[in-house]
């Protein structure tokens, strides 16, 4: 019986790291993120301590450089053990400053980018409204999914890396507490969470398509989709769904809903992330923004792969052991992210 673990990590602005692309790829010394200068090799030496702390055979890298030579950089110089990279990555093309790349051991598998006329289905643009004026317009994801194949042992894993669009809106909280600028704070609030919902809809779709053409299909979409479980303030009072019970699908097609990896935690141990939410005035919310998806075949045997009973994750611990001071600097922690994992084994 042989393991295999899967992560996704957020590398939180490994962009920051390295020189500007029309320059030799390189690392900075230091870095400004939030008034503040930090020093890379401690941001970077930080986060790879955590991947290499959960050693997972599988690593989706969200928030990961601009330049795939970045990237092979970072792997080169702190997750390299006696002369050997301990990962290969593929990196996708989209995303700008904030790329998304799947990390793999090679001597445990295989990956390579998901063949392009399979992709098709995840990348190219739809109509939606994402304005709430009733006129459909072309859309496109902010960020593609990075879709991509991985062979276990024969077996083929199809892999896609998500992050969704962000909630984040410049001056928010000054829109918010302003009684005048709060209406349009809402209405921004409102385009975000709509083209999140309409993101993750878009990726529920194919990857239904493909469970319906095939239900042994082994999948897994992972990594931040910037909502978590339940209603937030907007999703409760104004869109009256939630935008990530989207992508498991519908309990009217039981056969065809995803697991959720991170159910296996108990309830308050459910969380990636914490912020102070100025909406409701919370301090420290908790909220897990960071998932793993399995289609049925995963749980339901259909697949030589199989998750492990329990073994969904959030890594509070490897993610903790990284953090020095208060780490409210960007190079006192690895991560503003604690990573989620899930591990499946095979015979």
């Amino acid at each position: 019986m042989t393991t295999l673990k899967v992560t996704t990590v957020n590398g939180e602005w490994m962009n920051d790291w390295f020189t500007l692309d029309a320059q030799t790829a390189a690392f900075k010394p230091t870095f400004p993120r939030d008034g503040e200068q930090g020093v890379t090799a401690e941001a970077a030496g930080r986060l790879a301590g955590l991947i290499s702390a959960i050693d997972a055979d599988i690593v989706a890298l969200v928030e990961a450089p601009s330049r795939a030579a970045e990237l092979a950089l970072f792997i080169e110089e702190y997750l390299t053990a006696d002369g050997t990279a301990t990962y290969d990555f593929v990196q996708g093309d989209s995303g700008g400053s904030q790329k998304l790349a799947l990390l793999f051991k090679p001597d445990r598998v295989a990956g390579a980018l998901t063949p392009s006329d399979e992709v098709a289905p995840f990348i190219e643009p739809w109509l939606a409204d994402v304005d709430g004026d009733a006129v459909l317009d072309e859309y496109a994801f902010t960020r593609n999914p990075l879709c991509c194949t991985i062979d276990v042992a024969g077996i083929r894993l199809q892999v896609v890396v998500v992050h969704l669009k962000s909630n984040f809106i410049n001056q928010g909280s000054e829109m918010w507490h302003d009684p005048a600028r709060r209406p349009e704070f809402i209405r921004a609030a409102l385009r975000n969470r709509r083209r999140i919902a309409n993101e993750a809809m878009r990726i529920r779709r194919a990857t239904e398509q493909r469970v319906d053409a095939d239900p042994a299909s082994a999948i897994i979409v992972l990594g931040d989709l910037n909502d978590g479980p339940g209603q937030d303030y907007f999703e409760e009072l104004y869109l009256a769904h939630n935008v990530t019970d989207i992508l498991v699908g519908s309990p009217y097609r039981p056969e065809r809903l995803f697991g959720h990896a991170q159910a296996d935690l108990a309830e308050d141990q459910r969380y990636s992330a914490e912020f102070d939410d100025f909406v409701t005035d919370e301090a420290h919310r908790r909220v897990l923004l960071d998932h793993v998806l399995l289609s049925p075949a995963l749980t339901n045997g259909l697949s030589p792969l199989t998750k492990v009973p329990g073994s969904g994750l959030v890594e509070h611990h490897a993610w903790a052991a990284q953090i020095a001071d208060d780490g409210s600097a960007r190079d006192q922690r690895a991560t503003d992210h604690r990573p989620a994992s899930v591990t499946l084994t095979h015979s």
